[in-house]
């Protein structure tokens, strides 16, 4: 299983590369900026559905995403 701090990791290094604040980005995925913070910090881990959104407001494919995760969770794990 992949710890949600890993995928927080992840979604904030996207969002910080995008040069957005939470608060920018939570709106242009249309997440409240209380979930998508807890998103962040690894204490909820994200629906698919979430996943979609997201890379919809980074204008990039959610699979992207997943795959970074799965780097950051294979890099922890050497």
């Amino acid at each position: 299983m992949v710890e949600p701090e890993i995928v927080g990791k992840v979604l904030k290094e996207y969002r910080e590369r995008a040069g957005m604040t939470q608060e920018v980005f939570s709106g242009l995925a249309g997440l409240d900026r209380t979930h998508y913070s807890k998103l962040e910090r690894g204490e909820r881990a994200p629906t698919l559905e979430t996943l979609f959104k997201i890379g919809q407001a980074l204008d990039i494919p959610p699979h992207m995403i997943l795959k970074s995760i799965e780097e950051a969770h294979m890099d922890r794990q050497e």
